[in-house]
Parts: structure tokens; sequence; C-alpha cells
């Protein structure tokens, strides 16, 4: 029969000011998000041509090339795929909060809520 371990509280260690300003700084002050999801798009197959944080509200609309990922043909569809991807690699978007807003044949438009990051585009 297995003995079960015992629970133990691991006390959580106090950050200092310089890693507390890092933290806030990559939550909500820089293009961190930006690059990061530019990274996980370009390792799942596509081209991030422009990414921006509307400067308002937490709205980040994207421009994609397809470049070899096998996308759906349909708009719903394909946004969950795209979704999917981005969720697995961090970046949490609630269902149904990204969507295709155009689609071109290998070039799309999407939009979708993130509430971190900073305002501003990345080409």
């Amino acid at each position: 029969m297995p003995t079960r371990k015992k629970k133990t509280s691991v006390p959580l260690e106090v950050l200092d000011d310089a890693s507390t300003s890092r933290i806030i700084e990559m939550l909500h002050g820089d293009h961190y998000w930006h690059d990061r999801i530019r990274r996980l798009l370009a390792t799942a197959g596509f081209t991030l041509r422009r990414i921006e944080q509307e400067e308002a509200h937490p709205v980040w609309i994207m421009h994609l090339t397809r470049t070899s990922f096998d996308l759906a043909a349909d708009n719903p569809t394909a946004a969950k795929q795209i979704r999917k991807i981005l969720c697995k690699g961090g970046v949490k978007i609630r269902r149904n909060e990204l969507s295709i807003v155009s689609r071109n044949r290998d070039w799309i438009s999407c939009a979708f809520v993130l509430q971190l990051g900073a305002p501003g585009v990345l080409n």
C-alpha cells in the first residue's frame, strides 16, 4: 500500500524591487506580449505582419499570413485553431474572444481581447 506524502507549505519568497518592477513592466509596460504572440504564431506556420493593442481598451488586432499551417476553411473553426495555438503557448484568451475579422486566401485579420501588455504596434 503506497504511503502518502505529507503536504508541506512552501514559504513564498519576497521579490526585491527590481524583480517586482520587471514583472509589472512585462505584464503591462512593454512589447513582451507582442513578441511572444509573434513567436508562437511563427512556430505554428504563420507570419505576423502587424499586431497592435488598442490604446483605450484591451482589444488586440493581428494581421497574419498563413504559410504552412493547415487552417480550416470556415472562420469560426479557424478562429478556434488560432486561439488554441496561443493558449497552448501561454497566452490565455477566453473562448469566443478571438474572431476573424477578414480573410482573403492566406491573409487573415483577427481581433481578440487580452488584458496584458502595453498599447502599441509591432510590424
